[in-house]
């Protein structure tokens, strides 16, 4: 959509780096008045911020002016797909990028507008508002690509460290029991003759070392089939925690109507709980685990509370890969949800899940286990 073949020819004489500057002042007025958490991501993602910013600005003053702009790619698709992976790894929500789309063209507007005005163009801020918006489009249409594609990835990698954990569960655990219980049993044969009190020893630690196998095998025969679709969010949790140790206290509340949640919501919602459950049992040896979630008519919100021995959050998060925790996260920014831990070394650990609904409706009803 060029005003004319070049920028001499049209009377573009606008000073353009004095613009640039005034259209990104402008911009971090706007970021920084709405509380942007884009502001508080660092400097390399504020960086990013400044890049599309100016990106787009140089793009389109190029588009309407004939002139060169300066480092641009034309639809600006790198810096975007950088920003969209870059946010879904930072678990930044992508309405908060759409809040800085629009502040973009809030800010671009008026600056690019007055240019096209001093150059005589008609109709200053419809050309330079439709330029404005087909170059923001095109740049986040190639940053949600990157986001989708990048939440993608990471639920299928989830996936298959679920798959592995199952897997490792078996080798680690069922298989080395009931290789025991074979033993035990060959070693009967040996002092059946010789020695029947030790033999009938063998067969007792046979017996046990199997019962272990096969608790272990059923507990994630348990885990593996349990299907939201078919018996409800409510129902699945319940008969989750009915596999835990018999020594773990459990409480499971539901207050609201989940009946009208959607499918997708209530399958991940169940393995972000139950992966937090597991994590508390396998690593925290509680005595109480307490499930709540709370449905209403725009908002569900999740807690899991345990009294076990807690960790430090921060250095887990920062410290090596831990799959299960990863996993609560990459399940949760699939959902566009908001997941917190807090825990302590000692006094316990609580996880809280709030999930954004378009709709729905609550009646209260609570199950305990």
């Amino acid at each position: 959509m060029h005003c004319s073949p070049n920028a001499s020819e049209s009377g573009f004489s606008y000073d353009w780096q004095a613009a640039r500057e005034r259209i990104l002042e402008r911009y971090l007025e706007l970021l920084a008045r709405a509380d942007s958490p884009l502001l508080h991501a660092g400097d390399a993602a504020l960086d990013q911020v400044k890049g599309q910013l100016l990106g787009t600005a140089d793009a389109v003053h190029a588009e309407l002016s004939g002139a060169k702009a300066p480092g641009s790619s034309g639809s600006g698709a790198d810096i975007s797909e950088t920003i969209g992976r870059t946010r879904a790894s930072a678990r930044i929500h992508p309405s908060q990028s759409l809040r800085a789309a629009s502040m973009i063209f809030e800010a671009a507007l008026p600056t690019i507008a007055d240019e096209l005005r001093e150059a005589g163009v008609l109709a200053p801020e419809v050309t330079a508002g439709v330029a404005l918006n087909a170059e923001i489009l095109r740049r986040m249409s190639a940053a949600a690509k990157a986001y989708v594609d990048y939440l993608l990835e990471k639920a299928q990698s989830t996936n298959r460290d679920e798959r592995r954990r199952l897997s490792r569960e078996l080798h680690d655990v069922a298989a080395p029991a009931v290789a025991i219980g074979l033993q035990n049993l060959e070693l009967f044969d040996a002092y059946a003759a010789s020695d029947p009190s030790r033999a009938a020893a063998k067969v007792v630690a046979a017996r046990e070392s199997l019962i272990d196998a096969l608790t272990t095998i059923r507990n994630l025969s348990a885990q593996s089939r349990e299907n939201v679709a078919t018996n409800g969010l409510a129902e699945a949790v319940k008969r989750y925690v009915d596999t835990l140790p018999a020594d773990v206290h459990t409480e499971v509340q539901i207050e609201g109507d989940l009946a009208g949640l959607a499918l997708s919501y209530a399958e991940e919602l169940f393995l972000i709980v139950r992966e937090a459950v597991r994590n508390a049992v396998d690593h925290g040896q509680p005595a109480h685990v307490a499930i709540t979630i709370d449905v209403d008519v725009d908002q569900l919100r999740a807690r899991i509370v345990d009294d076990g021995s807690g960790f430090d959050v921060a250095a887990t998060l920062n410290g090596a890969p831990h799959v299960g925790i990863e996993s609560m996260y990459e399940r949760a920014d699939l959902l566009g949800a908001n997941l917190a831990i807090s825990s302590d070394p000692g006094n316990g650990t609580t996880v809280n899940l709030s999930i954004s609904l378009p709709s729905g409706g609550a009646q209260v009803r609570t199950e305990m286990s």
